[in-house]
């Protein structure tokens, strides 16, 4: 018997389509409360895992993104999506199943401002960003101040993510991923797999760069205008507006 790892479920258990929401780092499965909860609205069985070392959960033999994803496998051993979404690192975890996915049954597969590629210079400087929250310990007060279009239960739900979490999670999974560079990983996506890549609004310098996506083949790039890295606290009905337009075209 394959067992799956623990995960959020929103929607009925008999929906005819599903949808596979990945999160990313120092968070957890209710960061999608939103965006799962409008497609289960739209008659989709939700299913959203808590990566390893996440959400009480412990790490696994390493903290490669591969040994992410293949923890996942028995999701996709058991079950075939209409819709994958992965944000941040999870967006790194989607790309590393897309070889999983099926050959032929469409799949609508959408990245949230995932960073691609990350130089090592760069990432002296993400690293500090990336551990802040576990260092600073900021309340749902201080995230709904910095970020004025989250709602308070946004604000609960990134707080938890982290405070649940280990406090070593970035430096572990930035450390275990040298280098930072999986644009390549796009070479495994199935035919008949459509793919969407949403970026923050440049203005605010993410580490996902629209140049860096303009060189992907046959990848859809939307900027998502006023949006930081959190797009699915700020604009959650563009990313089920963008994974249902794959599935209706």
């Amino acid at each position: 018997m394959t067992t799956v790892p623990s995960a959020s479920q929103w929607g009925s258990p008999t929906a005819s389509r599903r949808a596979l929401l990945i999160h990313g780092l120092n968070s957890s499965s209710h960061t999608f409360h939103r965006v799962a909860s409008a497609l289960a609205a739209k008659g989709y069985l939700v299913i959203a895992p808590n990566l390893l070392g996440h959400a009480l959960r412990k790490p696994g033999v390493d903290f490669q993104v591969q040994t992410l994803a293949d923890d996942l496998l028995p999701y996709l051993q058991t079950a075939e999506y209409d819709i994958v979404i992965g944000h941040s690192m999870g967006g790194l975890v989607v790309l590393s199943l897309l070889k999983y996915l099926p050959k032929t049954k469409p799949t609508s597969v959408v990245l949230i401002d995932t960073a691609l590629e990350i130089t090592a210079e760069e990432m002296v400087d993400w690293r500090v960003k990336f551990s802040g929250d576990v260092r600073n310990n900021p309340t749902a007060e201080d995230y709904m101040a910095l970020n004025p279009l989250w709602t308070r239960g946004d604000a609960i739900w990134k707080v938890l993510g982290t405070q649940i979490g280990r406090s070593t999670n970035s430096d572990d999974h930035i450390d275990d991923n040298v280098p930072w560079s999986f644009s390549h990983l796009f070479a495994d996506r199935p035919a008949a797999a459509a793919l969407t890549v949403l970026i923050e609004d440049p203005r605010f310098n993410g580490a996902l760069k629209p140049e860096t996506v303009a060189k992907l083949k046959d990848v859809r790039a939307v900027i998502v205008p006023n949006a930081s890295h959190w797009i699915q606290y700020e604009f959650p009905e563009v990313i089920v507006e963008e994974a249902l337009r794959n599935i209706e075209e």
